[in-house]
């Protein structure tokens, strides 16, 4: 387990578009590995398995971009007035530290800002700031000192928010676990190509998921896989205030269906066989909302065999996510397992949903 590269991963900064970052950090970890390594026309990043592998190509990919703000306009009292990319929620919000990420790469500090709760009406207290009333106060005065320290229209925002570990040995907490952590399994599945028999193995970082799954459309034609998976996170509802059948620490998630994307039936008999064959656990998600680049993918050329494994995590789109690496592990473990097993006829017989 390389909880390093996962820090690494979580703290980097990188909304839709600004995915640089993530991509030279995701370099670096497979520059030692023989692999192969290129960019898309959009941006996302490939790496695959270099020498020549037989039997059916696999894509297991995660997006890179997290959930943040643009600064849209600096006003004469040195407010910046943000505007989100992605989906977010001013209640998960306010009062909540943020960086926002100079030319230069320099992280300024601000605090996004709040009514003072005193004396404050009850239709006030019960309602919502809406997003246009959002503003990132950096402690200054002008908008003179703001661009004095290299801050313009155009940067981006990402939460202040450091990755650790939280009382617990495999529980961890950190910003951009979406989805992070589904490029964090793809490459340590990489890693694990490295010690088995396998066919061709791409491990991909996508870009621009938030706005639109758009970097899963083009790195999956240019790959043109046989086999392919996102992975991604899951909300669990195991807290006071969100409830599904969905836990931390219980395993890895198959998605059965979303708002974009019904999982291939015999990829799904597959992956539950392989689940049980070798004690790996797992549990299921049925959501009508939300949805993943595996609506992307399956759509690619004549249809791309495909699904979603995910993650679940607490907190989702908020400035910090809770998540078990007992969880992480689980994944990697499945699909390493998936990567060695695959060839011509076990694919066929998932094609033809013998599982």
């Amino acid at each position: 387990m390389s909880i390093e590269l996962l820090e690494k991963l979580s703290n980097a900064a990188g909304i839709s578009s600004f995915e640089q970052e993530i991509v030279t950090i995701m370099e670096e970890a497979v520059q030692e590995l023989p692999v192969q390594t290129y960019r898309d026309g959009l941006g996302s990043f490939i790496s695959c398995t270099k020498e020549y592998c037989s039997g059916p190509k696999i894509m297991v990919a995660g997006h890179m971009d997290e959930v943040g703000f643009i600064v849209k306009e600096i006003d004469e009292h040195g407010y910046l007035r943000l505007q989100p990319v992605g989906s977010l929620w001013t209640h998960l919000l306010l009062d909540h530290s943020f960086d926002v990420i100079c030319d230069n790469q320099a992280r300024i500090e601000g605090l996004i800002g709040s009514v003072a709760q005193h004396g404050i009406s009850a239709k006030v207290r019960n309602t919502t700031l809406a997003m246009k009333d959002l503003y990132l106060d950096l402690g200054l005065y002008t908008r003179e000192e703001v661009e004095k320290l290299g801050i313009h229209i155009g940067n981006q925002v990402v939460p202040s928010t450091r990755f650790h570990r939280l009382n617990r040995e495999d529980i961890y907490v950190g910003k951009a676990m979406d989805n992070r952590l589904g490029c964090y399994i793809a490459l340590e599945v990489l890693r694990n190509c490295q010690s088995i028999s396998h066919p061709k193995y791409y491990a991909v970082g996508n870009v621009q998921e938030e706005p639109g799954l758009r970097g899963a459309r083009t790195a999956t034609e240019v790959i043109q896989p046989d086999l392919a998976f996102a992975i991604d996170t899951t909300t669990a509802g195991d807290t006071p205030l969100n409830r599904n059948t969905v836990k931390l620490g219980q395993g890895l998630v198959i998605s059965l269906i979303d708002s974009n994307t019904i999982a291939h039936r015999g990829l799904i008999r597959y992956m539950e066989e392989t689940c049980r064959k070798y004690g790996i656990p797992y549990q299921y998600a049925l959501f009508k909302a939300g949805g993943t680049d595996a609506g992307n993918i399956h759509k690619t050329r004549q249809g791309i065999i495909s699904m979603c494994l995910s993650i679940p995590v607490r907190y989702m789109h908020a400035s910090q996510t809770i998540v078990s690496y007992q969880d992480v592990q689980a994944c990697i473990d499945l699909l390493t397992k998936v990567v060695e097993e695959m060839n011509d006829e076990l694919l066929e017989k998932i094609a033809k949903g013998g599982y």
